[in-house]
């Protein structure tokens, strides 16, 4: 878990810019050497360089971290994504963070990773961590896209184990949507609890089946946000603790949530 109280404010130098798809695309950073390790979850807050008019910042999970370098996987969306996906290599970039909570560590618990669009990174980061101290065959990893394009095949590295893909056109892997594929995999095998990050429609469609299954399910939500410190209280978000109706920010309080506290009727499409 990082220490999201103090987080740092860096600059950081374009490395690598790459395409994934359409719409896709990775960014390699330089990583600032007093940068805290982030944890699967936590996020940077980036400003769009060169651009008044962006006066708020970013915000960024975690793909990939290592002692030189910092990965995001970014969809272009808008304006200011659109000129980040056009920032020449050598470009000085404005962050703050590791910011946010992060994926709870669980040792000897099988869990199921479910993902979408940019919300592969903290579920692809939560692995590349575990290969390192843990047993991976505890951790599986299902990503879904629209199409076989979007799941990144032979522009990205996975040769990690225990991965499935589906795709709602059937051209690569599972033929239908990424929750249909969690269903078959807790049918076919033992799964203790669920991860999820993407798109609020299939995050939702994942909770009611982590309820109806009876498997604790933590979420990691994508919130737009402003100041991303818990101050400007731009994306709270629905709570219920104790039965106690209230509200949390996705920045500060999240943005990984256990599921059963969000009052998920009430939240906001993303």
């Amino acid at each position: 878990m990082v220490d999201r109280s103090r987080p740092g404010h860096y600059n950081a130098t374009l490395l690598e810019k790459r395409d994934l798809s359409e719409r896709y695309f990775l960014m390699i950073l330089s990583r600032p050497p007093d940068l805290a390790d982030p944890g699967p979850g936590s996020f940077i807050h980036l400003l769009v360089p060169g651009e008044k008019r962006f006066f708020l910042r970013r915000p960024f999970s975690v793909l990939d971290c290592d002692e030189s370098t910092l990965t995001l996987i970014i969809v272009e969306k808008g304006a200011g994504t659109r000129i980040m996906r056009r920032l020449p290599v050598g470009e000085n970039l404005d962050f703050i963070g590791p910011l946010g909570s992060s994926f709870p560590e669980l040792p000897g618990k099988r869990v199921l990773a479910v993902g979408g669009g940019v919300g592969l990174a903290p579920l692809y980061y939560y692995h590349r961590l575990m290969s390192a101290t843990r047993d991976t065959d505890l951790y599986r990893l299902l990503y879904g896209a629209r199409t076989r394009t979007d799941l990144f095949i032979g522009n990205f590295d996975w040769s990690i184990e225990n991965v499935d893909f589906s795709t709602d056109d059937g051209t690569y892997g599972f033929s239908g949507n990424v929750v249909q594929l969690a269903e078959r995999e807790i049918e076919r095998s033992q799964v203790d609890v669920i991860f999820s990050c993407g798109p609020t429609p299939m995050l939702k469609s994942v909770a009611a089946l982590a309820r109806t299954k009876r498997i604790t399910h933590h979420v990691s939500l994508e919130n737009r946000m402003a100041c991303g410190m818990g101050a400007c209280r731009s994306c709270v978000v629905p709570v219920r603790i104790d039965s106690t109706a209230c509200h949390r920010t996705v920045c500060k309080d999240g943005p990984v949530f256990n599921a059963d506290d969000l009052v998920w009727e009430e939240l906001p499409e993303i």
